[in-house]
């Protein structure tokens, strides 16, 4: 089974045991009961899979001759992807009318994700070897999400969209055998802009603290661009171009004041 699959069995199996946990809450008289206006911070420990995707592909006419493409195209614009485990800070404020609540709230979450993709191969034009290997590094993304949700008593259920920011390094190297032999190097580090979307449920315990589960999504159409030139007589032999993906469910212990 790849993560793909099994990050949405996870996803899945957290929404729909968050859902059978608030229907009876939901179901009951709508009365707020309890009070969740006010400012509040808080930390999550969770686990998110995250994938580079890239759109890297060479040049033609270039270095590289026809038909190259059509193999080295798909070896460029393999995920690069991996499993982490990840913290975050969070604060924000709700106000309440009724039942509805809204609110704002920023995130810094922390990770360490730092994979690669690695490929030897054989030239179908000239025979020649080839190795290509890219590795995407990420550390941290902070979003600020204006949120909307509903609370019935002690339970809160809310959804939330807002834009995020984070810094990402893709390295890659390029080797061949063609006379004379080929190796060169490409680095790109950049400040990228994307959108982070949550769901989630809470439940408020004594003196202000409530535990909260949810599922961050977030997204970042481009995080890479460049070109390195393999041979120097034909420049921007390759281009690269990248996006990135982040599917993060999360625990949190959260104070409200």
């Amino acid at each position: 089974m790849n993560t793909r699959k099994i990050a949405a069995i996870l996803i899945s199996g957290t929404m729909t045991a968050l859902s059978a946990g608030m229907t009876p809450a939901l179901a009951d008289d709508a009365k707020p009961g309890e009070n969740w206006q006010g400012p509040y911070g808080g930390l999550a420990l969770g686990g998110a899979y995250s994938a580079a995707n890239p759109d890297s592909s060479i040049v033609l006419p270039s270095y590289f001759s026809a038909g190259d493409d059509t193999q080295l195209n798909p070896i460029l614009q393999r995920d690069i992807d991996g499993w982490d485990v990840t913290g975050a800070l969070l604060a924000g404020y709700d106000w309440q009318f009724g039942n509805i609540t809204y609110g704002l709230e920023g995130d810094l979450s922390l990770m360490d994700f730092s994979e690669s993709e690695n490929t030897s191969g054989i030239y179908d034009t000239n025979g020649e070897n080839f190795t290509t290997s890219t590795t995407v590094e990420t550390n941290f993304a902070f979003s600020l999400r204006p949120k909307i949700g509903y609370v019935q008593d002690k339970f809160q259920i809310y959804a939330a969209l807002g834009p995020s920011i984070s810094r990402f390094k893709t390295t890659h190297r390029f080797t061949d055998t063609t006379a004379p032999a080929k190796d060169i190097r490409f680095s790109d580090t950049k400040t990228a802009f994307g959108i982070s979307s949550s769901i989630g449920a809470g439940y408020l315990l004594n003196d202000g603290w409530v535990v909260r589960g949810d599922y961050v999504f977030s997204y970042y159409p481009d995080i890479l661009d460049g070109s390195s030139n393999v041979d120097a007589a034909t420049p921007d032999d390759i281009k690269y171009d990248s996006a990135f993906q982040s599917h993060n469910i999360r625990f949190a212990l959260i104070k409200r004041f």
